[in-house]
């Protein structure tokens, strides 16, 4: 069995003030994938008063998630790093972190961040 051949190339800059959004160019075996990582962790602190927002980082399993590649006019998939922290309290429904992620999103949305999940 062939290995999967994968190339990554990073950009990383600011978009509003301290939040950092990181373009992922890729090649996977010859096909073309591109893109975004939100990194939320600033939003996720301030939002929470501290509580969520630093330790260790993944990347969230809501993946429903669009932004707009202002070099291409496409459409990119985003996804979410986020603390650790509230990942695990959106997978056992944590009414807290489930809140807070609420609002991070509502805040990435305003921002230009398009959900493709909403209406289901």
């Amino acid at each position: 069995m062939a290995k999967k051949k994968k190339n990554i190339i990073e950009e990383e800059y600011d978009i509003y003030d301290d939040i950092k959004l990181a373009k992922r160019k890729t090649i996977t075996n010859g096909e073309k994938y591109n893109f975004y990582i939100f990194d939320m962790l600033a939003i996720e602190k301030e939002l929470s008063n501290g509580k969520y927002g630093k330790g260790d980082t993944t990347i969230s399993i809501m993946k429903d998630f669009k932004l707009m590649d202002e070099e291409t006019g496409e459409m990119l998939d985003v996804k979410l790093r986020c603390s650790k922290k509230i990942n695990d309290g959106l997978e056992l429904e944590m009414p807290e972190a489930e809140e807070v992620f609420e609002k991070c999103i509502k805040k990435l949305e305003e921002m230009g961040l398009t959900n493709t999940a909403e209406g289901e």
